[in-house]
């Protein structure tokens, strides 16, 4: 577990994983946005969203809830794990899916929220995006696995 701040060559890498993290899990949620827009669009529409632009404004909260979540999960416990990567992907998801939910509730309140077909279709597509969530989580992990395994032959080859 790497939390300490390289000199020169930038962040560390953990911090730069949690921010890649982050983006990824943006691209994720754009990409899962897309594939659910038509709820979505709906969605975007009863929170006041632009109705030309819903798919990023939807994937947004993903930056800092991916960044914050794989930090927490995976670089801080330094548990490069597979179960750790899907854990990081259903948590992000979710994560965004409730700051959502919790934007629908301040602009049109609980008892909007609590309404039968609003309950529904909350339910609905948190679930599909957790779901899907953590079907992301692997490849990321992968690729900081090896990533790891990478750094850790450089030292040895470096220190020969």
């Amino acid at each position: 577990m790497d939390t300490s701040v390289s000199s020169a060559s930038g962040p560390a890498p953990s911090r730069r994983w949690s921010l890649y993290a982050g983006f990824y899990a943006v691209g994720c949620g754009a990409v899962t946005a897309g594939l659910l827009s038509t709820v979505l669009s709906v969605f975007a529409q009863v929170i006041g969203l632009p109705e030309s632009f819903p798919v990023p404004l939807l994937a947004a909260p993903a930056l800092l809830v991916g960044g914050a979540v794989w930090w927490l999960l995976v670089e801080r416990r330094g548990a490069y794990t597979y179960r750790a990567g899907v854990a990081y992907g259903a948590v992000t998801a979710l994560g965004t899916g409730l700051v959502w939910t919790a934007w629908f509730t301040l602009v049109w309140s609980v008892e909007m929220l609590a309404a039968g077909p609003t309950r529904l279709l909350v339910g609905f597509v948190l679930g599909a995006v957790t779901a899907a969530g953590t079907l992301i989580g692997v490849p990321i992990t992968y690729l900081r696995r090896r990533s790891r395994a990478r750094s850790a032959a450089d030292a040895t080859a470096n220190s020969l």
